[in-house]
């Protein structure tokens, strides 16, 4: 299996990268579930203006799109099926961590049992950073050896994936189940509903938000003495899926040669805000296009009500 930071195009480590920019550090519940601060407590569903339009072709064995200020499904294909969400899993790994309230200044160091040894290593053993450039080398650039070591600082491996299902139950995903940080193991499975829950959920932390809109994060080589060079896996971020009226507010990839190629990705227009899953696309290539005419598709074929929140935010 190959580790998804070296499915992407740009290679993660680059010795000749720029020198090291510090990176940042800094409704009511629908179906039990958390939403986004900043998403109002009631929302109209949004409204079929194209009522004729039935929804897109995908490669994608399962695909969901959600509305998320509503909790109102736009799109479904086999979303209650249950697949290996390779990558995808670093959301859960990602919350679980944040949810400790750590310190993300604390140095840790990367030790030698923290590299899965799946394709390349990213960072060598030996080598420190704070906590904070470990979740953005996840994040950013999927980066395996950054999951291992965060759960090895934060209780244990095994402890870690323990409070990882706790939250799964917590959000009430219906099939999510999970034995490691990273997503390279198969058995870490869930529907395409459930990532997208998992996505909603992971709003409420601007550290996951701002990490998964940068096109690449620079981290010291405090150790080796050249900056590592984390590209992102997104291949969106370059589309104009993030320009214009359109922004991507957060987004994963995953690839397993059992997952096939998945992306989870929140996209904005007009101030409207949805999610779309892609589970067991065909290839790198098709779970972007996959998404992007997905969340075209819903944009272009759905209409949203004026809520009395953003009536009285005009006031």
């Amino acid at each position: 299996m190959l580790a998804e930071s070296f499915i992407a195009f740009a290679a993660l480590l680059s010795v000749s990268a720029p020198e090291y920019q510090d990176p940042r550090t800094a409704y009511a519940a629908v179906n039990g579930l958390p939403v986004a601060r900043y998403v109002a407590a009631t929302s109209p569903a949004p409204v079929k203006i194209r009522p004729e339009s039935v929804g897109v072709e995908v490669t994608a064995q399962s695909a969901f799109v959600l509305d998320i200020a509503s909790g109102e499904a736009l799109f479904e294909k086999e979303e209650q099926t249950a697949h290996p969400i390779a990558s995808l899993t670093k959301l859960m790994t990602a919350m679980t961590f944040l949810d400790t309230k750590p310190d993300l200044n604390e140095m840790v160091t990367v030790l030698g049992e923290d590299d899965p040894r799946e394709g390349r290593s990213v960072f060598l053993p030996g080598e420190k950073f704070t906590k904070g450039e470990l979740l953005e080398a996840l994040l950013v650039g999927s980066v395996n050896t950054a999951g291992n070591t965060l759960a090895r600082v934060t209780g244990g491996k095994e402890v870690f994936v323990r409070k990882m299902n706790d939250k799964a139950r917590e959000l009430q995903l219906q099939r999510a189940m999970f034995y490691e940080p990273t997503g390279l193991d198969a058995n870490n499975q869930a529907t395409a509903r459930d990532v997208a829950r998992m996505l909603r959920a992971a709003l409420n932390y601007p550290e996951i938000r701002e990490a998964t809109e940068h096109q690449s994060v620079i981290l010291p080589g405090r150790v080796s003495g050249k900056p590592y060079d984390i590209k992102s896996t997104n291949l969106l971020l370059g589309s104009f899926l993030n320009k214009g009226a359109y922004r991507i507010v957060a987004a994963k990839t995953g690839s397993l040669p059992e997952a096939g190629y998945c992306l989870a990705q929140v996209t904005s227009h007009d101030g409207h805000e949805i999610i779309a899953v892609v589970l067991g696309s065909t290839d790198h290539f098709s779970r972007f296009q996959d998404a992007k005419a997905l969340t075209y598709w819903a944009f272009q074929t759905y209409g949203w009500p004026v809520s009395s929140a953003q009536l009285l935010k005009s006031e």
